[in-house]
């Protein structure tokens, strides 16, 4: 375990370096921002053709995913300057919402970046988790800023209804880039190539395939969104999401388990199979708060905690090791160069997930090694590199691209409690 001086080193990591990911009000981002990248100057790349993402790995836009989970933690700072800071993110993004609730996933002071793809379903997660936070102490001026926002959120929900749900009632992403796991295979579902065939062929069906996450996270969102409704007294808004998530549960339990990997797997509608592989995104269902408590022991002790597939010496991998196609590299399985790898690296984001998950079904010891292994691994990165990663080598702690990077690393602040406690 981690010395009572380490963890102390890495928080104050933390508290010194956040502060430069929090932008003031600019151009079309009305509210305070954020960037996933620290110490770097938001939106200098807005006039370029290629995104410095692609270039060094400094990421200067605001990241739907990436804003939301770093509110959610940037409290633990202890910075007076970061309270309200989940309303102000989703505050930016809803405000450049479109009529048919079309969302940006990537925006800066000047520009929208990957267009066409719409923001990840965690904006009303982030919008609760602010709102329960604060709202104790808070008073009428915090919970009005808040409520004013529900319209807004259940246009953009309706998009994903509308675009992105399937005659199962399960959902699908535009494209594997609007996932953000950017190069999953459980998305691309790779399939062997005919001898005559390349990488141009293109045949990955990544935006049809019924995805295991997508599903998930969309389940959780109209659980919270619920849950805000009931907080400002729209109880008919509340009593219809209530029941879109009971009954996307139901079909995430009944069409996505698989009993084979004990763990969930999307189904590629194009021809009628199940993408039967170990990815990080199969646990989401559990991540979430959605599965069975049967299947939640299964996932944990035949997937999770299993050294043989997800559990490595520096944390839970994104890509099972045991799959034929696990790697530790920077590139995809396209012919393109994909720096954003989640074909087997540690990523802080599922590890921090899996630790919420196990201490919320009592798993207090699996939760506090976990947390050992990542804080291991960021405290390697700091000592070695002078600088956190996006993502690491699972057998070594080696950085492997985009050094600098804040986003949900922050999440580590709650491993630390989690050792604490």
């Amino acid at each position: 375990m981690p010395s009572t001086q380490d963890l102390a080193r890495l928080r104050k990591f933390f508290v010194d370096h956040a502060p430069s990911c929090v932008h003031k009000p600019e151009g079309m981002l009305k509210y305070r921002y954020t960037t996933p990248t620290y110490a770097v100057k938001a939106g200098d790349d807005d006039n370029a053709a290629v995104a410095e993402r692609s270039l060094t790995g400094h990421y200067l836009q605001m990241y739907d995913w990436d804003a939301c989970f770093f509110s959610q933690a940037a409290h633990l700072t202890g910075h007076a300057d970061f309270k309200g800071l989940g309303v102000d993110v989703v505050a930016n993004f809803l405000s450049l919402k479109e009529a048919n609730g079309h969302i940006p996933r990537t925006i800066s002071p000047g520009k929208v970046w990957d267009a066409g793809d719409q923001c990840k379903p965690f904006l009303a997660q982030t919008l609760l988790a602010e709102h329960n936070r604060t709202s104790k102490n808070a008073g009428a001026e915090n919970l009005e800023s808040v409520g004013h926002y529900l319209d807004d959120l259940d246009c953009y929900l309706k998009f994903f209804q509308r675009e992105r749900k399937s005659k199962w009632n399960l959902y699908h992403w535009r494209n594997v880039l609007e996932s953000g796991v950017d190069d999953n295979l459980a998305l691309i579902a790779p399939r062997e190539a005919a001898q005559s065939e390349d990488e141009s062929v293109g045949k990955f069906p990544d935006g049809s395939i019924l995805a295991v996450d997508l599903s998930s996270y969309i389940a959780r969102e109209f659980i919270c969104f619920a849950d805000l409704c009931a907080a400002f007294g729209r109880h008919q808004l509340e009593a219809e999401y209530r029941e879109q998530a009971k009954v996307l549960i139901a079909s995430i339990e009944e069409n996505l388990w698989n009993d084979k990997l004990s763990m969930y797997c999307g189904y590629n509608p194009q021809d009628a199979t199940i993408v039967e592989l170990r990815s990080w995104t199969g646990l989401t269902p559990m991540l979430m708060g959605l599965s069975k408590p049967d299947r939640i022991e299964k996932i944990l002790r035949d997937n999770i905690l299993n050294s043989e597939h997800f559990l490595r010496p520096w944390g839970i991998t994104s890509h099972a090791v045991s799959e034929p196609l696990a790697n530790q590299q920077r590139r995809g399985l396209y012919g393109r160069a994909i720096v954003s790898n989640w074909q087997g690296p540690v990523w802080i984001l599922p590890n921090a997930l899996v630790v919420r998950a196990l201490n919320a079904n009592g798993f207090k010891k699996d939760a506090r090694e976990i947390s050992a292994r990542v804080v291991k691994t960021l405290l390697h990165s700091l000592d070695k590199y002078n600088t956190l990663y996006e993502n690491y080598d699972a057998e070594t702690g080696a950085g492997l691209w985009a050094s600098q990077f804040m986003s949900w690393n922050i999440l580590a602040l709650e491993l630390i409690q989690t050792l604490e406690s």
